[in-house]
Formats: structure tokens, sequence, C-alpha cells
């Protein structure tokens, strides 16, 4: 089977450069050694999963998805049975991750993962958040918030929130500072998020509790498993600071909050809340119709254990130390044989959609 690996070419910036060091941040980030994860985390999952999947006896090939008519000229000429989808953005943009994935469903080559639709519907927040909603999937209460339009839909929140920007993943625009407590700091934030990502904010009741996530695997076409349940574990965090999961804290390889920072596999739940919080994970994977696997945030309130999702990633990071990876290996799989286990799910997807359309 000849399987092509795409992947975006990673986008480095310098300290200076960086979001973070515009952002009130303590600066962390502008030290001249920091290490960003981000920037490289693609290469590196693309490198294992090439490994995994050759040593498997597929015959791999690798793309770097920079220019659409290449991307195009490349799957026409190699023809591969199946694209393991790695691209996460595209020139930069998190935006465009669901067009690459419009090229190979208009080009008809089976593909790792979700569609281009539930990869853009995934990345609005809002979107996704409404089909939680509409799905009977508990969600925090938010609004969306613009500098230049109304700021009405805020006033049904209750402080403290928490500020993202509408479109992107991977925390990405979210740090310490990202929580606010009043309405000018809200407005504040708001309009550095306008300023640094040129996007509208999600502004979100902030749920004080646990950081819980779950992983979910196809075992098939129409129907995932939850692998073992993670928690964060906000250990040794700054004092006065709200227990989030910052992009310092996800990322910043050295940083007082990516060290403090610490998952647990399997997280120690009572059944009963650990069986509601895989039922509702995979209320969750079905509202905003993920495929193959993917990962659902959660929160789990302290003052009452009541369960609220933060989000649904279609397309999770799989590197070695990822979260996904953690929770397969937890569920007695090595890290290639979920790689492999992916590429064989979503083969026998693609023969599925295949035979059902006839």
């Amino acid at each position: 089977m000849r399987v092509a690996i795409v992947y975006n070419e990673p986008k480095p910036s310098t300290p200076q450069e960086h979001w973070l060091a515009r952002s009130s941040s303590e600066g962390t980030v502008v030290a001249e050694t920091f290490t960003d994860a981000s920037e490289y985390g693609v290469l590196q999952e693309t490198q294992l999963i090439e490994g995994f999947l050759r040593d498997g006896g597929y015959d791999t090939m690798l793309c770097a998805a920079d220019d659409p008519s290449g991307l195009v000229e490349f799957l026409v000429r190699e023809r591969p049975d199946l694209i393991f989808n790695c691209c996460e953005t595209f020139r930069g943009h998190a935006a465009f991750e669901m067009n690459v994935a419009a090229i190979f469903e208009l080009l008809g080559v089976p593909f790792t993962g979700s569609s281009a639709l539930t990869l853009g519907m995934a990345l609005n927040k809002s979107v996704a958040k409404a089909l939680f909603v509409s799905h009977g999937v508990p969600t925090p209460p938010w609004a969306v918030i613009s500098p230049h339009g109304s700021s009405e839909g805020a006033g049904r929140l209750r402080f403290p929130v928490i500020v993202k920007p509408l479109s992107e993943d991977a925390s990405i625009g979210i740090d310490t500072h990202s929580i606010v407590e009043g309405q000018a700091s809200l407005i504040e934030r708001v309009r550095f998020v306008w300023d640094e990502f040129r996007q509208p904010s999600l502004a979100e009741e902030f749920i004080d509790g646990r950081e819980l996530n779950v992983a979910v695997l196809a075992v098939a076409p129409e129907r995932f498993m939850t692998l073992p349940i993670s928690e964060v574990l906000f250990s040794g965090f700054p004092d006065r600071k709200y227990h989030i999961l910052t992009y310092e804290a996800k990322w910043m390889v050295g940083s007082p909050y990516y060290t403090s920072t610490v998952p647990r596999c399997p997280a120690e739940l009572s059944p009963d809340l650990a069986e509601q919080i895989r039922s509702v994970a995979l209320n969750a994977a079905a509202a905003v119709q993920l495929r193959d696997y993917g990962r659902i945030d959660f929160r789990v309130r302290t003052s009452d254990s009541a369960v609220f999702v933060l989000e649904a990633n279609p397309n999770p990071d799989i590197t070695f130390d990822s979260g996904f990876v953690r929770a397969a290996q937890a569920s007695g799989r090595t890290h290639a044989g979920v790689i492999r286990e992916i590429v064989e799910r979503a083969k026998e997807r693609a023969l599925f959609d295949q035979n059902r359309q006839r």
C-alpha cells in the first residue's frame, strides 16, 4: 500500500516576533534560548509516522504542502492509495487547514482523519460549541466579541472569563492573561486578540476545576471507542495564576508553565464520573463528525463535579509525548501500532464509503 504523508512546512519565529512577546506574559518567550515545540512538532510527527509505516511494510512518500498546484501535481503523479494528513496549517494560516483536505476530497484520494467540513467546524470555536449545544453536549456559556462590534453577548457571562482567538488551535493566543475578571480587561484582551490575529474572540466562562481529555479512536467506519482518560495536573503552577493549559504550558519547553503541567493517564476518577466523561466524549465526537481519531478536552467543575466540553480536536498531535499517544499506550497499544491502526481504519472507512455510494 502506497501512503503519502502530506504535511505543512513550519514557519519559525524569533522570540521578538512571537505574539507572546507582545502579550502581558511574564516574558518567558523573549529569552534568546526559548524553544517553541509547536514550530517543529509537525516535522517530528512526520518523521515518526514515516518510520512506523515503513517498518510496517507500507510504501511511503513525503510531500510538504506549501503550494496548491504543486500538491495537486504530486498527488496526480504519484497516485498514492492513501494520504496520511499531517497538515495543521497552510502557509502559516490555520484557517486554510480545511482547504488542503478539500483538495484530497476533490481528487478522490482517501486520507486519514477528519473531513474538510469537520476541520472547518472544529476550528471555529463558536460553530463547534453551537453543535455541542444542539447535540446536548454540555459546554461553558460563551459569546463572540470583536473590538468593532457589540459586546452585548458578554453581558450574560459570569466572570472570570477566558478569552481565546475564535479560529486558532494548539492554544495559540492563550496565556495566563487570557483570563479576565471584569469588563475593562475583557475589552482590552479582545483588542489584543484582534491586533495579533485579525479575528474576533471567543469569550467563555472559566470553569474552575480539573483539566481532562479523552482520546477517541475509530473501531469501525462509524463507531469510536474511548482510550483511557488523561488529566493535566497543575502541581507547582505559579502562584496566583488560574490553572489553564496555556500556549507556554503546551509548547514552551523549559518554561515554568511547561514544567509545572504534568500529565497523568489514566486519570484518577470515580467509575460513575469516568463513565459520564466517556459518554459525553463520544457525543462530542459525533457532534462535529470526527473521523478515525481525535481528542475531546474537558473541564470538571470543582464545586459540583459538573462536566463541560471545551473543544473537540480533529487530527490531534500524535508525536511521542502527545496526550493521544499517551492514552493509546495506556490502553496497551504501541506508538507504532496506533499509527498503523489509524491508517487501517481510514482505509476501511474509504471502502465503506465507496460501497455505500454505489
